[in-house]
């Protein structure tokens, strides 16, 4: 494999060229502005607190520190990231706790809470998940330095550490349609990174080139540099979280540090932010954590994303039609983590750090 190789096969322009190029001081204006939600207006408060569009409704299926109904497992402290696993004709959702350790909700094909079990991430660090498209759960831990773990998340087998994947620490784990990796560094200047095969590369932009590309990292294992010191003209982001792929064409990458999203297109080879409260007036959404779409998504292609911040906390939908509004809302959380959906795309999960909802609905799609 060639040092520098193009992101699926063709350089994606930026607005502007040099070594260390930082995402969003250099990037076009964002499309996305404040409108009219998908779903319509937030209705006061239901009896878990959340507040929902009509037709919508939510039950907790995990309280922290309590026993999971109709099993015996008491479910973590702090749940934090996760994401969901399909299980035959049900699914599995994997939470991870923001102070180490994760555990597992198994749901029937009707949705009914089957089991409760651990999962070994192979860490005792904080760490969070991804899917892996063969049905396993791929760990990154969220301190630096951190490895990557594949993990069992039916809780039978033994996690295998990945160091092909680089020490790093982690801020969010996706794959795309093609099966192809995206991780994020938790970082002030975190970068981008992706596995192609068994090759770790990371978003780059050549300094004088005015073109991203993915750039072969030495060396994964950090044995003399840190990872991210061994690319400079590695293109950096504030803070980025877990990103979303649309499919194989178009990424979402949320950083918390600015309250932006960056878009990449590798189909009009470009790069731009995506979404900024500088230019929408202050909101509606700060500190972006997690973005997501439904896995039964239909052409609407409507991107989800978590609110770290705490006070009332959201989850905003942006549509098609670049605007954004409050699809959730939960008041005096301290953020909201752990954004994803059942494969049939009508169930959304998402965790405060005192539980874990599921919401139910006529999502699009």
């Amino acid at each position: 494999m060639k040092r520098r190789v193009f992101l699926r096969a063709a350089a994606i322009g930026v607005a502007a060229a040099g070594a260390g190029l930082t995402a969003g001081t250099a990037h076009a204006a964002n499309a996305v502005q404040p409108g009219p939600g998908p779903y319509g207006e937030l209705l006061p408060p239901d009896a878990n607190g959340l507040r929902l569009p009509a037709g919508f409704t939510s039950r907790v299926v995990a309280r922290a520190g309590q026993t999971v109904p109709g099993t015996a497992y008491t479910w973590h402290t702090a749940p934090g990231p996760g994401g969901v696993v399909r299980d035959g004709t049900g699914w599995i959702y994997v939470s991870h706790s923001e102070n180490g350790g994760a555990s597992a909700l198994r749901f029937s094909s009707g949705g009914t809470v089957t089991g409760a079990h651990r999962v070994d991430t192979g860490s005792t660090a904080p760490t969070l998940g991804t899917a892996m498209p063969g049905g396993g759960w791929l760990v990154g831990e969220r301190i630096t330095g951190g490895y990557a773990y594949e993990a069992d998340p039916r809780g039978a087998k033994a996690p295998v550490r990945r160091p092909e994947q680089g020490r790093f620490k982690r801020g969010g784990l996706t794959y795309d349609g093609g099966g192809t990796l995206l991780m994020t560094e938790d970082e002030p200047d975190g970068g981008v990174y992706q596995m192609f095969n068994t090759t770790l590369c990371a978003w780059t932009s050549p300094a004088g080139g005015g073109r991203l590309t993915t750039t072969q990292v030495p060396d994964p294992s950090a044995a003399t540099t840190p990872v991210r010191r061994q690319l400079p003209d590695q293109v950096r982001f504030d803070r980025p979280g877990t990103p979303a792929a649309a499919n194989t064409v178009s990424y979402y990458v949320p950083t918390s540090g600015d309250s932006r999203i960056h878009r990449v297109d590798t189909y009009f080879a470009a790069m731009r932010t995506y979404y900024d409260p500088a230019t929408t007036g202050g909101g509606p959404l700060t500190q972006p954590r997690e973005a997501a779409f439904p896995l039964g998504k239909s052409a609407a292609e409507e991107l989800f994303v978590t609110e770290g911040v705490g006070g009332n906390a959201e989850v905003c939908a942006i549509t098609s039609r670049d605007t954004i509004a409050p699809f959730l809302r939960l008041d005096g959380a301290a953020g909201l983590a752990g954004l994803d959906f059942a494969p049939n795309g009508k169930r959304m999960y998402v965790a405060s750090p005192d539980a874990v909802y599921e919401v139910s609905g006529p999502f699009n799609g």
